[in-house]
This record gives structure tokens, sequence and C-alpha cells, in this order.
């Protein structure tokens, strides 16, 4: 049973990936060749007891000649 901070991390942490994906695909509708991959770590506390999930996002932009 999640608590309700890490109910309220799980809601941040879809936000930004749905910001992400969002800026991504108007990325690709300017003609960009674009390619995203996410990888997520965590929870982990903090030594103040801040629970915190890391996010790291890769974006490869490809051009042909």
């Amino acid at each position: 049973m999640a608590t309700q901070g890490q109910s309220e991390l799980d809601h941040d942490v879809y936000e930004v990936r749905r910001r992400v994906e969002a800026l991504a695909n108007d990325m690709r509708s300017l003609g960009m060749d674009l390619r995203i991959s996410a990888e997520e770590y965590g929870p982990e506390r903090d030594s103040d007891g801040t629970v915190t999930r890391t996010v790291t996002f890769n974006f490869k932009i490809g051009q042909q000649d």
C-alpha cells in the first residue's frame, strides 16, 4: 500500500514523463528524427526523510544526409 507521499511522487513522475513525451511529439512534428528513452531509479529516502526518485531521459536526434 502506497503512502500519501509516494502517491504524490508517482503522480509527479507521471506528469514529468507526460510532458517530456509531449515535447518529443512537438519536436517530431517539426520534422526531427527523435528517439527518447527513460530510465527510472528509486524510490530512495534521503537523510532528511525526503523520498526521491531519479528519472533520466536520453534524447537521440538524427539527421539523414
